[in-house]
């Protein structure tokens, strides 16, 4: 059963497991000051969407490696990838087309235990 897929890269119960999704969105607001008031603030618009992936991985005991360092891989590429979140049966809703802009990870226990993070950022 697939939770999400980036692109290619399909997030699993088993293998590649993604335990967060964090998804961010942001104004852009100027702020002036008046006078014998407090600060104002106007509208530019909106800022580049974010959306953060987190997990752990047990490359020893369940794998999943190849398939997180494929992340790597399409982030040293910059293309635009779609981003799909699954849902019950054969349903997907497509969030929108991102980039992978920040891989970082953090391995303990001799390599037996690997937690990541992915940032993806609107295209």
């Amino acid at each position: 059963m697939a939770l999400m897929c980036i692109g290619p890269h399909v997030f699993q119960p088993v293998g590649l497991n993604g335990r967060a999704f964090e998804f961010t969105t942001e104004a852009a607001l100027a702020e002036f000051p008046r006078w014998g008031a407090a600060d104002g603030a106007q509208f530019h618009g909106m800022r580049r969407d974010s959306f953060v992936v987190s997990g752990v991985l047990f490359p020893s005991a369940i794998g999943g490696l190849p398939d997180y360092e494929a992340i790597r891989a399409s982030q040293n590429t910059g293309r635009a990838l779609p981003v799909i979140q699954m849902a019950a049966g054969f349903v997907g809703t497509v969030l929108g087309t991102y980039a992978v802009e920040r891989v970082s990870d953090l391995t303990e226990f001799g390599g037996r235990k690997l937690g990541f993070e992915v940032e993806l950022r609107t295209v």
